[in-house]
């Protein structure tokens, strides 16, 4: 006789709600795992993490939202982002991702982004994916 065995394993979707100036006013994240640090009042998510919005779509091994900075901070191997807006496409990738309440998304540490017909890689590229501003530093 076969024992069958019943592997239950969590998955978690959490909808932050950013102030009414933010990038989104709706986060949605996924993740297997999800542990709240209440001293230092973040939310960190650990394996598969997924994270859309109404502009962006976001996988990477985990993220952690920091409530006083109003960020998330995303880490992968690397990360990858990608747009939600036909009218504004994007894809990129990096080994961590800042996304910002204030419209602006950080791309950090062997970073690359390819918008329309334009490629850049640099070690840090910010860029607004409401407006599709992007900027590069060395």
């Amino acid at each position: 006789m076969k024992n069958k065995y019943l592997i239950i394993i969590p998955f978690f979707l959490f909808i932050l709600d950013l102030n009414s100036k933010s990038l989104a006013s709706e986060v949605k994240i996924q993740s297997d795992k999800v542990e709240f640090l209440n001293d230092s009042k973040n939310i960190s998510f650990l394996s598969n993490v997924n994270i859309n919005s109404s502009y962006v779509e976001i996988s990477a091994s985990s993220a952690i939202y920091d409530d006083k900075k109003e960020v998330i901070s995303i880490s992968g191997d690397p990360s990858t982002i990608k747009s939600h807006k036909e009218n504004n496409f994007f894809n990129g990738e990096a080994e961590k991702i800042l996304f910002f309440s204030d419209e602006k998304i950080h791309l950090v540490g062997n970073a690359s982004i390819k918008f329309e017909k334009i490629s850049i890689s640099s070690n840090l590229i910010i860029f607004n994916p409401k407006t599709g501003k992007i900027t590069s530093d060395k």
